[in-house]
């Protein structure tokens, strides 16, 4: 649910530039959505509102971006703290499987 008015145009504004890379067959990153997020403020200079609204949407990607960036710091972070010992030596002598 959205919290403002503002915030449905970010993600109409997002949503826009996602199509817009589709329909030309080219990557969705964030770096690329970033990008033609940025097209769409220089085509829209003359409409101050839609320019904030777009600088909106980008200031929420790049803060996507770091978010994801410190979730997978963090994954990482945690699996180095486990230690998993694996050998070739099988179960031991005399032993069953199940």
């Amino acid at each position: 649910m959205y919290r403002s008015e503002d915030e449905k145009l970010t993600d109409v504004m997002i949503g826009e530039a996602v199509l817009t890379l589709l329909k030309s067959d080219k990557p969705v990153s964030s770096n690329a959505l970033i990008a033609q997020l940025e097209l769409m403020a220089a085509d829209a200079a003359d409409d101050d509102a839609k320019v904030s609204v777009i600088r909106k949407a980008i200031t929420e990607v790049r803060n996507g971006m770091v978010a994801a960036r410190k979730r997978v710091q963090a994954d990482g972070t945690e699996r180095d703290k486990n230690t998993h010992r694996m050998n070739s030596d099988g179960p031991p002598d005399g032993s069953k499987k199940h």
